[in-house]
């Protein structure tokens, strides 16, 4: 495990295989306010960084944050959300947009895309999710918006 200390941030890198483990360690050293859980995606390299942020209120506002890489393909970690109860609504959100699957979340489910939507992960860098609407809802139709009459300066002027 590899970390580096910025001040009042902590950055801790592990494999996946650890994450559950360092996330209950730093429970009990303090680390009591899940923050959340950020997801970049980086396609030609086939991986996917996952972050996760939480914070010591006892140590000034401290943050750690835990940084690990899956692969693109069938992208799985294990839940922690029975360590840190808030990190439910936030593995529901990376599966719903990314396609994470967290074993153990017995909640995965769509979320905040409609219920139809019944396309590819939509925040993957590799899918164009304009053309995918386009093209599934408005059967490939592109509908302009109407132009303005007065610009938005002379509105509130």
């Amino acid at each position: 495990m590899k970390g580096a200390d910025t001040g009042r941030r902590i950055e801790v890198e592990v494999e996946p295989s650890q994450l559950r483990e360092r996330l209950r360690r730093a429970l009990e050293e303090g680390y009591d306010h899940f923050i959340g859980i950020n997801v970049v995606d980086y396609p030609r390299a086939g991986v996917m960084e996952v972050y996760y942020f939480v914070e010591s209120v006892q140590r000034g506002g401290e943050l750690l944050v835990v940084k690990l890489r899956v692969p693109r393909e069938n992208p799985a970690l294990d839940s922690v959300s029975d360590i840190y109860p808030l990190a439910e609504y936030q593995e529901i959100e990376a599966h719903e947009f990314f396609g994470l699957d967290f074993r153990g979340n017995g909640s995965l489910r769509k979320w905040i895309l409609d219920e139809n939507w019944e396309g590819p992960p939509p925040l993957r860098k590799d899918v164009d999710t304009r053309k995918f609407v386009l093209e599934t809802y408005y059967g490939g139709q592109r509908y302009e918006r109407p132009k303005q009459e007065k610009s938005l300066q002379e509105v509130v002027e």
